[in-house]
């Protein structure tokens, strides 16, 4: 039978005595009345069921649907650390993307510079041809 659930219950502390529920093998979803500091190292250890205990086959029940919570929560952390390694994935693309679009930035100033040149050595190759020809007229 179910015992009357006391709002204005107190644990030994004096402080307001907090409802809970148990998500143990031994008492699957049994709420309790407890101490609010229990958590915090510190409390009065203050403990009372309010529910009777769970026969076996509703225990049994409440254990295999946790079994199944529990395995959506694996995928779930699966899934976190599959998203976690794409992350990391994608920020070393970015980095090589940067330092691919530095080196193109620097192939195409070097390209520039033998165009330059390559502009330069033609001129260059011309004026020498032309006094080349200039010269073999003259004489």
């Amino acid at each position: 039978m179910e015992k009357e659930f006391d709002e204005d219950c107190r644990c030994y502390c004096g402080v307001h005595s907090v409802l809970k529920t148990s998500w143990t093998d031994e008492n699957p979803s049994r709420r309790f009345l407890g101490c609010p500091n229990y958590r915090d190292g510190g409390g009065c250890n203050y403990f009372d069921w309010i529910d009777p205990p769970i026969p076996n086959r509703k225990k049994s029940t409440f254990l295999s649907l946790l079994g199944r919570n529990e395995s959506s929560e694996v995928r779930l952390h699966r899934i976190e650390n599959k998203w976690e390694f794409v992350e990391g994935e994608m920020q070393m693309l970015r980095a090589d993307v940067d330092r691919l679009e530095v080196e193109r930035q620097s192939l195409e100033e070097n390209l520039r510079t033998l165009e330059q040149k390559y502009k330069f050595v033609v001129y260059v190759l011309i004026v020498v041809a032309c006094y080349s020809v200039g010269r073999s007229i003259v004489c």
